[in-house]
């Protein structure tokens, strides 16, 4: 018995095993895809929605203009 023979015979007799791995591999990587598209759209939504609620505001206080001093 070769090698190619042994493979062959061990894909036909294992090919329902085989399949359901293939399956299992395509949902679970079809899954975690669409969670992620999923993610990024409500991420972009969320910040899309954040910006039109500040309006023309671009900082409120910028860091090096402080008004009161430390003592």
């Amino acid at each position: 018995m070769t090698l190619r023979t042994l493979i062959t015979r061990s894909l036909r007799f294992h090919w329902r095993g085989h399949l359901g791995v293939l399956l299992g591999a395509a949902v679970g990587s079809a899954a975690l895809i669409g969670a992620l598209v999923v993610g990024d759209s409500v991420r972009l939504s969320l910040r899309e929605l954040a910006l039109q609620r500040l309006g023309w505001v671009d900082a409120a206080m910028t860091p090096h203009d402080r008004i009161f001093r430390w003592d």
